[in-house]
């Protein structure tokens, strides 16, 4: 075989330059201290490695999450503490009180500053983190709670006071000294007769007679709207006194929606619903709003009525019912509102959707904690009904746990030198506080699976930047002499090329 004199010349530099590859190699992998330089390094390595890099970045994404909701959180918590000092005072003075040594211009003051204590617990349960409301629910961009008035009615039905607005400096006591048993509202003029300073002077007015589904009546700087066909008895007294009103969403609450032509329709849902519930207008070819006679067609329905299916399973399956078109459609869980006038065309469809009161954050993949409250599963108060304005105690808390309504009737008790009911109040003050530490226990637990939650992402992170290590890391020792023994080899490979290349034909021949 002959052997070219440039073959020599490849050959050595092709040697030289897979030796030099091998120190650079070898160079890198010290200087970096990586084995895993570039995908081409190792191409299954390297992407194990991209695999637990990004799982290492989502658990950096979780925590800052968990920074999140811990600030939501904490801020509560401290909120809730400030709260439970607050009504430990409020014990304090209702304790003081119930004292039956106490003159009524002493209760007098103790209500002055129970008063305050109320102002000063409606600000504290509007706290809230980074401008979002505490509270609130899921209306977190507005507070939870304002000052308001309430009504406590007795020996007749609450709803008898549909709402009151205005403002009163001092309980407002009112007594029916009706000749007949039992008067309903509306039906005639009802006189009665009210208190502006704790029952020590009487003034008349009168409920006028009417048709419409309030009827409203003045009293210095105070308008209490009564609910037309309520009962009232000649023993029926009530009193109107400081309130909280809660503005936040609640549990159950809906958003109803119209898909239609109508512009003058706005529904609203009233009740309180689990899932979402889509309403369909059937009448062929259509109806109005209050109802006329609607174009017959087999089978006919009444005149002015709406025919509709509802459906509770995204439209796989359709109920039918019917209503009046002047009245609500009834679907499960309550009623929706049509809000308007007008014409419903066949096909026509409504949802109603349930509203989510809790604002939640992942914290881990599948995993998340809500870290806002609705606040009147914790405080209570007076809510006013979206739809009709009637105003009345929110929902999910017994009397005597709603420490909004317990110090409003306090408050009433006291500036009516009512000993008896400020004893009752007092009782009542015990087992509202004794609540609000139950759901403050449970915002505890949620703190604590955040911290659970950080401690296991700290263990993971060391876990994977330790799998890693192990793929991409190198051998110290390890490379050290591996690249000694590829130096080793160059300058050989150098050697060797320049005795070769110093050869020539006359050196063989001899």
């Amino acid at each position: 075989m002959r052997i070219a004199r440039s073959m020599l010349y490849t050959q050595s530099i092709n040697g030289m330059n897979g030796s030099m590859n091998t120190i650079l190699r070898l160079s890198e992998q010290a200087s970096s201290q990586k084995r895993i330089n570039r995908p081409s390094d190792d191409p299954s390595g390297a992407a194990m490695v991209l695999d637990l890099q990004e799982h290492i970045n989502s658990l950096a994404q979780y925590d800052e999450n968990i920074n999140s909701a811990k600030g939501w959180l904490d801020t509560a918590n401290e909120q809730l503490g400030t709260i439970s000092k607050t009504i430990i005072r409020m014990q304090e003075l209702a304790n003081q009180g119930a004292t039956g040594t106490l003159t009524d211009k002493q209760r007098g003051l103790i209500a002055k500053e129970l008063r305050e204590l109320q102002v000063q617990l409606i600000g504290l349960t509007n706290g809230d983190y980074a401008g979002n409301s505490l509270f609130a629910g899921a209306a977190i961009d507005s507070p939870a709670y304002e000052v308001g008035l309430g009504a406590t009615v007795e020996n007749a039905k609450p709803t008898l006071v549909h709402s009151v607005k205005g403002d009163a400096k001092k309980t407002i006591a009112i007594k029916f000294p009706v000749p007949t048993a039992t008067t309903n509202v509306g039906d005639v003029a009802i006189p009665f007769k009210y208190s502006e300073d704790g029952g020590k002077t009487w003034k008349d007015a009168t409920i006028p007679a009417g048709v419409t589904d309030t009827l409203s009546v003045r009293l210095g700087g105070v308008e209490v709207n009564f609910k037309k066909g309520e009962q009232i008895k000649q023993d029926t007294t009530m009193r109107i006194r400081p309130a909280a009103i809660y503005k936040g969403s609640i549990d159950g609450e809906a958003k109803a929606s119209y898909y239609g032509v109508n512009p003058s329709l706005d529904p609203v849902a009233r009740g309180e619903f689990k899932t979402p519930i889509a309403i369909r207008i059937e009448n062929d070819p259509s109806v109005s709003i209050p109802g006329t006679t609607p174009v017959p067609t087999p089978p006919a329905p009444a005149v002015g009525d709406i025919e509709y299916s509802y459906s509770l399973d995204n439209g796989a399956s359709w109920i039918r019912a019917t209503a009046s078109a002047d009245k609500f459609l009834n679907i499960p869980g309550g009623q929706l509102d049509l809000g308007g006038t007008g014409t419903l065309t066949k096909g026509e469809q409504f949802v109603v959707k349930p509203i989510d009161s809790a604002i939640r954050i992942e914290i881990s993949a599948g995993n998340s904690v809500q870290v806002n409250s609705v606040g009147s599963n914790f405080f209570g108060g007076l809510y006013a009904d979206k739809m009709t304005g009637a105003t009345g105690p929110a929902n999910g808390l017994s009397p005597e746990k709603n420490i909004f309504e317990v110090v409003g009737n306090l408050i009433a008790s006291l500036e009516m030198d009512d000993q008896d009911g400020v004893k009752k109040c007092l009782g009542n003050l015990k087992l509202a506080n004794e609540h609000i530490t139950t759901e403050t226990g449970v915002l505890g637990g949620r703190q604590n699976r955040l911290s659970f939650a950080l401690d296991a992402h700290g263990k993971s992170k060391i876990s994977t930047q330790s799998r890693i290590s192990a793929i991409q890391d190198v051998d110290v020792a390890k490379i050290s002499t591996e690249s000694e023994r590829a130096q080793y080899i160059y300058k050989s490979v150098l050697s060797t090329s320049a005795k070769v290349m110093n050869l020539s034909l006359l050196d063989y021949l001899r």
